[in-house]
């Protein structure tokens, strides 16, 4: 999903839990001192500060339950639609969806501040195509290979993979708090076969990797509802 969009939706689910702000904030909701706890729903988004030329790059949006003041289940989501005529003759389709479902264990609740960890599954997918009429057709690639045996760039693929990090916010109040996590996940891929003019042209291929995640270094949130 692109900033834009992402800074739509957060507005938009601001503006849905305005009539929630409007109740007595002094009325005991959750844990003590304005904390998330047991049935709590809270609703964030997350991004990596200053990559590229961006001073924020949003990664995830992610819903956060709380069964109880110590522990939440939560599902991170991320999508990117990309669909850009790139010429007359040229269209391509670079589009990813994820889904992130996982657990928070939360060790420190003094005050406004709390730290924790968290353990996620992911699962992912990238469709990739480059549809031309005047050249080639590519499913499967967003580029036109030219040797069946070398690498292929912009490559579709779907993943599955694990997740574990920690994290720490900071609560402003009854609603808002800001924050963020970093961790460490491992993928296994497996990239789709790339059809070129509908004829098979590479076989699909696989590999797996592991890297320190930082992609959720920052993060800004709210507590939409008690349930």
């Amino acid at each position: 999903m692109t900033m834009r969009k992402q800074l739509m939706l957060l507005s938009a689910l601001l503006l849905l839990s305005c009539p929630i702000f409007a109740q007595d904030e002094s009325s005991e909701e959750g844990s003590s001192g304005g904390m998330a706890g047991a049935g709590d729903l809270l609703f964030e988004v997350t991004g990596t500060p200053f990559e590229g030329s961006s001073l924020l790059n949003f990664s995830e949006f992610r819903a956060r339950y709380f069964i109880t003041e110590d522990m939440a289940v939560r599902l991170g989501m991320e999508m990117n639609l990309n669909n850009n005529q790139q010429t007359p003759d040229v269209v391509i389709n670079d589009s990813y969806y994820g889904l992130m479902p996982g657990f928070e264990y939360h060790f420190v609740n003094d005050g406004s501040f709390r730290s924790y960890a968290a353990a996620d599954l992911m699962f992912g997918q990238r469709i990739a195509s480059l549809k031309s009429s005047t050249g080639p057709t590519v499913m499967g690639a967003t580029t036109v290979p030219n040797n069946p045996n070398s690498f292929i760039g912009g490559r579709g693929f779907t993943q599955f993979g694990g997740r574990i990090s920690i994290g720490a916010e900071y609560f402003f109040g009854e609603r808002f708090y800001v924050g963020g996590e970093i961790g460490f996940q491992y993928i296994y891929r497996n990239d789709k076969e790339v059809f070129v003019d509908g004829e098979s042209f590479q076989d699909p291929t696989t590999s797996s990797f592991g890297f320190l995640n930082t992609t959720n270094a920052i993060k800004i949130g709210f507590r939409f509802l008690t349930l």
